[in-house]
Parts: structure tokens; sequence; C-alpha cells
């Protein structure tokens, strides 16, 4: 029975998957964010826990880019510290799948740091976002630096531990949930001072390039599933399934995997196994359960003003883009006029350009009702390492070829995609910085090296760029002679 119990749940005959090469993995979850010291700063009054207090807290990524986060002070601290990282459930350090786990450690003797990732509480705010849809742009721009919102996170919970070990802890581990359990996993992947770590409720890692959930988890250039990322931390690490499913293809023989089916959360059971992964593993002193623990609001209001955003961060890695349109993306193409033909990208008065005696072919791909770009598409090319604006290109090239066009009208980010065809182009309201960007443009804008010069570059290639529409009529009309 024995035997067939380990068998069971993956502990014997594991199969052995191929480890691909570290360092460019690691290369891509490194952002080198931090710099100057965590400077961590308490905040208002402490409140009562269960043998323990806990704090508002922030903390320095950077000079100027500060963290918020909260703290729990063990009554009699043992040497352990463990960092709780947060999924995607709306809330950061005072959500329950951070604050709950955080009491029953803190009660047991652990510094617990729970460290809000950008854009939830007090930092829930439009240059802070990385999550789903509001948080698109600022994932586009550090991926077109070199760097990814993962690596963000992954930087700033590294800084979490910077704290942790200088308030004395010794042995450190990582927990979270749903997608804090992903950051959890990274964390001591990348981190050799967490020695340990606990997954709940956790996705595929790494993410698929078009799975569902944040893009935020995601490893640019390594899309999922690859189960030898899992096997390149041999670290003690439990993994706590909220579904049925077989043991993850990939985790080493050191990964505990258990099935405690319940609510996409941190449950009970799943924090019951938590305290004695870490009582075995960081030697946290056992004791009973607390059934019951406080809920507080730990948010602290407003952030700190002046703050840098993510814009602001520096450079992972200087990047640029050259131009490959790709096929397999088809155009709708929608014709309306007499005369030559004028490709238009995105927003044209089209009355005004038949009568100027063009034939307006507007150019459009496959997008949801409403949607100004294709999000899953955009989300798999950043998981992939393509660049989305060159699938735009191969499909308008398409466009071009098919109605034998003699120029493009391309609104603001289309002119991108515009630079790279064979025939002359206008740009109405070309976006050229990071200060003329819209909420509205879609975040493929981003290319490689966007506003380190690129956009720029490409946007000379036109024979006219600005905001009137007369003057760019009057720029095409050449071309008719």
């Amino acid at each position: 029975m024995i035997l067939l119990a380990l068998i069971a749940c993956g502990t014997l005959f594991h199969e052995e998957v191929a480890v691909p090469e570290r360092a460019a993995v690691a290369q891509s979850l490194t952002g080198n964010f931090r710099s100057g010291t965590a400077a961590m700063v308490r905040l208002g009054e402490s409140h009562a826990g269960v043998n323990s207090t806990v704090q508002p807290v922030r903390f320095s990524l950077r000079p100027g880019f500060e963290v918020s986060a909260a703290l729990w002070t063990p009554e009699r601290p043992s040497g352990v510290g463990v960092v709780v990282a947060q999924g995607h459930y709306g809330q950061g350090k005072s959500g329950a799948e951070a604050q709950e786990i955080a009491h029953r450690l803190a009660s047991r003797g652990a510094w617990v740091l729970a460290v809000d990732t950008p854009g939830v509480e007090e930092w829930a705010v439009p240059g802070r976002q990385i999550h789903f849809e509001a948080g698109a742009h600022n994932r586009a721009i550090l991926a077109s630096r070199g760097g990814s919102a993962l690596a963000l996170q992954l930087d700033i919970l590294r800084r979490g531990v910077d704290v942790l070990v200088e308030l004395g802890a010794t042995r450190i581990g990582a927990t979270g949930a749903s997608g804090g359990a992903v950051q959890a996993f990274y964390l001591g992947w990348l981190d050799d001072r967490v020695s340990t770590a606990v997954m709940a409720s956790f996705p595929p890692i790494p993410r698929e390039a078009a799975a569902s959930g944040c893009a935020c988890d995601h490893i640019p250039g390594h899309p999922g599933p690859d189960p030898g990322v899992l096997g390149q931390w041999t670290s003690p690490s439990l993994w706590l399934s909220d579904v049925q499913q077989e043991r993850p293809e990939g985790l080493p023989r050191e990964a505990r995997f258990e099935v405690l089916e319940g609510p996409h959360s941190f449950t009970r059971a799943m924090q019951v196994r938590t305290l004695a992964w870490f009582s075995d593993e960081l030697g946290l002193p056992a004791g009973d359960f607390q059934e019951t623990v406080p809920n507080i609001d730990l948010s602290t209001g407003t952030p700190v003003q002046p703050y840098l955003s993510i814009a602001d961060l520096p450079v992972v890695k200087p990047m640029t883009w050259t131009p490959r349109p790709k096929l397999g993306w088809a155009p709708r193409v929608s014709c309306e006029g007499d005369g030559p033909v004028l490709l238009t990208l995105g927003a044209a008065d089209l009355g005004t350009l038949q009568a100027a005696g063009w034939r307006t072919c507007a150019v459009s791909t496959a997008l949801p009702p409403g949607a100004s770009y294709d999000e899953s598409a955009w989300t798999q090319s950043v998981g992939e390492g393509t660049v989305m604006v060159d699938s735009l290109a191969g499909a308008v090239g398409v466009a071009e070829a098919q109605h034998s066009a003699v120029a493009v009208w391309a609104h603001r980010g289309w002119g991108l995609v515009a630079s790279t065809l064979r025939v002359p182009f206008v740009v109405h309201q070309p976006v050229r910085d990071l200060a003329e960007l819209e909420q509205t443009d879609p975040p493929w804008i981003h290319v490689p090296g966007a506003w380190e010069g690129v956009a720029t570059e490409r946007l000379e290639l036109a024979i006219a760029a600005g905001p009137d529409t007369a003057s760019l009529v009057q720029a095409l009309d050449a071309l008719k002679e």
C-alpha cells in the first residue's frame, strides 16, 4: 500500500526531463531594477495579530520607486522569514489570500512580509498597473526595453528578501497562491537565499504563451509548457493543486506534489500543509492551528509623491526593431470611392480622402467587437518573444499587393506598420515618444527600443506626418501626378 501511495503522488519512477540552459531563462527573469538600500519605513500604528503584531510598511526598490507591504513581527522570532507573494485577486497585502497565511506563520514565530505587486492597493495608479488590460501598456514598455512584468515583480520580491535579512531572518521561504505561486517559485528559482517555497493553487508554470490568467506572469520568449524550467530549481518545494491533475511534468524529485481540491485560493487545508512544510524545512516552531485570525485593512491611502512610474525605470537591455513582416493573418479590406487606391490603417476621414480623388481601402484584422487590438494575439506574441507589428505588417502587405495600393494613410501607432511597406505613406497624429501616448493606443505600439529612438526613426520614412489632415492630403496629392 505504501508503494502504491508513493507512486500515486509521483515520488517514485520520476521521468527525467531535459533541462534547458538556465542562464537564458535567468536573464529574462532579472530586471536589475534594485538600486540603493531598501530603506524600510514603518507606517502608522501597528495592529495586534496572533502572538505577533502587523504594520503597513514601505521600502524602496530604487530611489523614487516605493513598494507597499505589510510586516508581521512575531513575539518570539525564530529566525525564519517568509515572503508572501500576491496573486491576481484584486488586493495585495490586505487580501485574505495573503493575510490569513501571514497571520498564521507569524503566530508560529516567523517574520512575514506580504509584498504588494505594482498596481494594487495604494499603488493602484496608471503608472504602476501591470495586471490584465489595465497594465498592458506598462508590460509592453518593460518588454520593449528588455525586461518584463515578471522580472519587475521578482526584483521587488528580492528586495523584500533584503528586508527580511536586515530584520535578522536566517532561514527564508516563499509562498503565494495562484499568480503568487508563480512568483514564489521563480523567487526561489532565482534567489539562493530562499531555500524552500510553497505554491498554492498554482497555474501552469511557465505560462503558455496564450494561456488564461495575467500576462504579467509570462517570461517573454520562453512560452510554456516547458517542463525543463521546473526542473531547474531542485530545492525542496511543495506544490498544492486545487484541482485533480497529474503531477506536473518536470518537477524534480525534491518537489512534493499534493492535490487539495477546493476554491482557487489559499484554502485552510493548504495553509495547514504550508505550516507543516515550513516547520520541516525551515525549523518553524510547531503549534496549534489558529482557526480565527484578524482581517485588517492594511492599505495606507495615496502613494508617496512624487514617484517613479514603470515607464521611468531604466532600460534593462538596449533593443532595436528590424521589421520582419510575417504572413499568416488574413486582412479584412473594405474599399469605397474611385481613383488610385489608398490603404487606410486606423482612423481616417474617408469622406475627405475620397473627395480628394482616392479610392480608400480600409484594412483591419479580425478583432473582437469594440477592441482596438487583439489582446490574446498580443499576449501570445510577448510570450513567444515575437513582435506583433510584424504580423500586422504581413497582413497589410498582402492587402497592399492585392489592391495595387499607391500609398498608405496611417493613424497614430499604425505608422509603425506603414513603415514596413513598399509604398509611400503619411501618418496622422504620429506617436514619437511616450509623452504622446494615449491609453487607447494598442500596446503593440511598444516595439523593441520604441522610445529609445526606433519610433522616431521609422516615422522619418513617412512623406509627411502630423495632426493636420489637409497637409497630409496635399502630400498624397503629389503621388497622383
